[in-house]
């Protein structure tokens, strides 16, 4: 009986592309819902708490990362063609220990320096003089009494943190994108679902605020167990599906990692450490007080969830698909790479466009104790939504392995560090954001230009001025619209509030459907992208087609 055939590379990630589609609504509901209950319902102090175990747990992940996120997209598919089944499973095994031996330290020292570490959150709390006694003393208290607990979920986050990229780095060199999607939903939906139901329980006690921060705590540790559960069982519905390639005579020697892994993983545990030097999780260890913690993180937030949404159709696909196709599984690298950049330029240009100009009325409406931050949202949105369409070029020397360039270009982000202590005294949190958002933007421009030099990777110009040209028409439509809209003030209560959002949801999309009409009138998409749109299975194709 002959094996099935196996679907084209143009196919996979075609397919890939739509199950990361379809699933953004849900997710991005479900995110904003939370995070809008969390804002509302949280004092600052307790929000800001929060952000800083976030920041340690993602500064503990990144160390214990050593890399392999990035890494295990590229090597598993080699290392399956090279070496099949039996060198994935020895390749994940020496992984999984390595990072086992960090994570053990990390734990141990935690546990020893318990008192020092809650001591730098608790002097945050009582340096602020803009929250109130009550809240200050109840979370001082909470840290006294309850501290092991926070040592405890930060572990835990820890140790399902290093599962969880495993089995979906697994799931993403496979393009399984309704699998990683749906576990990616799952785990999205998890802490938010369950903390509002903490939240909501926790009126009825008589410590409203300490209980809502443990139950917020407990959720986000019990959440990721659950997820990783379901991607250990998808990932073992996949490798028993998957048809290994037969495995050359001259590749069979043991080898527990692939050639070039130690030096890849290496450049990549450079490219994490300094991604996360230049992100919120580490600025928000510089600022001075727990409100300002709170503010640069609910700004940061709120551009991160609608950049990560606008990025998700490309979740998991540029680095395995730039792979292939330098194996020769089909396309060109400057045909790959120029329908990525389109893909991205075509969503995120207009996106972080309407982000700029509905920034104020969003954080009024859902969260009014948090107007400050909407200057983090003016200086970050520009930064991080170009460098996001720059690391395209960053991620195609990745994979030809144009190692030296990648290292400088991720040590300039560095150049955080003295920014932040420059402008942190100047401009306090929005100096912050201007330190970090910078120095990510900086990396972008040298990736790309080297992207360009060495490998001859050319940039869409005229696509892009046709993007940009549809969304400065969008952006006046908005603004005027924008304009007419009751205006929001202080003291709004909630429900009127609410009452707003359907309004500015109507106004989003009908200026969305203004930049689509606009686009299609500036040229619409290029030949290529609209044969390979014409090939992909999608809902309303007829109409998509139509209107692009």
């Amino acid at each position: 009986m002959s094996d099935p055939i196996q679907p084209s590379l143009q196919s996979q990630v075609s397919r890939a592309v739509l199950w990361n589609t379809l699933f953004v609504p849900l997710r991005m509901l479900a995110e904003i819902a939370a995070t809008a209950l969390k804002l509302t319902v949280l004092p600052i102090a307790a929000y800001g708490l929060l952000a800083l175990i976030s920041g340690a747990s993602s500064a503990f992940g990144t160390w214990i990362d050593l890399g392999t996120t990035r890494a295990l997209p590229k090597f598993i598919p080699e290392t399956m063609k090279s070496h099949g089944p039996a060198g994935i499973l020895r390749m994940l095994l020496t992984v999984f220990w390595a990072q086992a031996i960090i994570l053990t330290a990390i734990a141990g020292g935690l546990i020893w320096q318990q008192s020092t570490y809650l001591g730098t959150l608790a002097d945050k709390i009582q340096a602020d003089t803009r929250i109130d006694v009550v809240s200050q003393t109840l979370l001082q208290e909470l840290l006294g009494s309850q501290g092991w607990l926070f040592i405890t979920i930060i572990i835990l986050m820890l140790i399902t943190g290093v599962a969880y990229d495993m089995l979906m780095a697994f799931l993403n060199s496979f393009f399984k994108q309704r699998a990683w999607n749906g576990i990616s939903l799952l785990a999205g939906l998890l802490p938010q679902l369950l903390a509002v139901c903490a939240i909501i329980l926790a009126q009825l006690s008589t410590n409203p605020l300490r209980w809502s921060v443990i139950g917020i705590l407990v959720s986000v540790a019990l959440a990721p167990a659950i997820a990783v559960a379901v991607a250990a069982w998808q990932v073992v519905v996949v490798w028993r599906g998957t048809n290994a390639p037969p495995v050359p005579t001259d590749a069979v020697a043991f080898r527990w990692i692939p050639a070039g892994f130690l030096r890849y993983t290496g450049v990549s545990y450079l490219m994490t450490m300094t991604d996360f030097v230049a992100s919120k999780s580490f600025a928000v260890y510089l600022t001075s007080s727990i409100t300002d913690a709170a503010l640069l993180w609910a700004g940061a937030s709120l551009v991160g969830m609608v950049l990560s949404y606008l990025y998700t159709p490309l979740v998991g696909i540029t680095v395995p698909l730039f792979t292939r196709v330098r194996s020769g599984e089909g396309g060109t690298i400057q045909g790959a790479f120029g329908s990525i950049v389109r893909i991205q330029m075509f969503l995120l240009v207009p996106g972080g466009v309407a982000l700029v100009l509905l920034a104020q009325a969003a954080l009024r409406l859902l969260t009014p104790q948090y107007t400050d931050a909407v200057m983090i949202v003016y200086v970050l949105v520009p930064c991080l939504f170009i460098e996001s369409l720059l690391t395209m070029a960053h991620n195609v020397l990745i994979v030809y392995e144009e190692l030296r360039l990648v290292t400088i270009g991720r040590m300039l982000t560095l150049v955080v560090i003295p920014l932040g202590f420059l402008l942190s005294p100047l401009y306090g949190v929005v100096g912050l954001a201007i330190a970090y958002g910078s120095a990510r933007l900086l990396a972008g421009l040298w990736a790309t230009f080297w992207g360009w030099r060495r490998i001859g990777l050319q940039w869409p110009w005229q696509f892009m001025l046709r993007v940009c040209a549809a969304s400065g028409v969008m952006a006046a439509t908005l603004y005027a619209c924008h304009l007419l809209m009751p205006v929001i003030g202080e003291g709004l209560p909630l429900s009127a509030r609410l009452a707003l959002l359907p309004g500015y949801a109507l106004v989003t999309l009908g200026n969305a459907l203004v930049f689509f009409v606009a686009f299609r009138i500036f040229g619409g998409l290029e030949q290529s992208d609209r044969g390979q749109l014409a090939q992909m299975k999608l809902p309303f194709k007829r109409f998509i087609m139509r209107v692009l």
